[in-house]
């Protein structure tokens, strides 16, 4: 696991920048560092990890009817396929009915925005891979040095995708389509 004083080394070095050896709230290369870092985080986040992805989630109205999406959901995705539902303002909207006053539940999966820390390694990894690349065509602008950063970025990418799928047990035949192939009722002899 990262702390953000590596991730934020780890941006500086491939821009041939000194490394800093004490957090500082708003100094210079930190504070660029760290906006960047934090912005990346929410990016690779939004997408829905296995760890970030909370399934079948009841959200429940209030008193006024209203259902209040938390605070730190980047996206919601509706399991229900009747309801045609929006966030707006903070809030839920039901686009059929033109309303954000709701009588039942909803549920929903809902992909959550976590701190960097709170990321597992192979994350961690490519937020930082995305993070020095914009940091170094940001501030720095080195051709050379954008080369180097791609690099970096592709292999932590690769490698957080076949992390995600060894974590998630993604399986092709988990699909309905191809359960067919799961049966073993094959006839001999034709």
């Amino acid at each position: 696991m990262l702390t953000r004083l590596q991730a934020v080394n780890q941006m500086l070095l491939p821009a041939g920048e000194s490394v800093i050896l004490v957090l500082e709230e708003g100094a210079g290369d930190y504070a660029n560092c760290s906006a960047i870092l934090d912005a990346e985080t929410a990016k690779v986040l939004a997408k829905g990890w296995h760890f970030n992805t909370d399934r079948g989630i009841k959200l429940v109205p209030d008193v006024d009817g209203k259902i209040l999406v938390p605070a730190n959901t980047l996206r919601l995705d509706y399991c229900d396929p009747k309801l045609d539902i929006a966030q707006r303002d903070g809030y839920l909207y039901d686009l059929i009915n033109h309303t954000d006053v709701f009588t039942e539940p909803v549920v929903v999966d809902r992909v959550v925005l976590l701190t960097f820390e709170g990321c597992p390694y192979h994350v961690q990894r490519e937020i930082v891979g995305k993070a020095a690349q914009f940091y170094q065509r940001s501030f720095v602008g080195s051709d050379t040095l954008d080369k180097y950063t791609t690099e970096e970025r592709a292999e932590a990418t690769a490698d957080s995708r076949d992390s995600e799928v060894d974590e998630d047990d993604y399986n092709i035949l988990n699909n309905p389509d191809l359960a067919y192939l799961r049966r073993h009722s094959f006839r001999r002899g034709i």
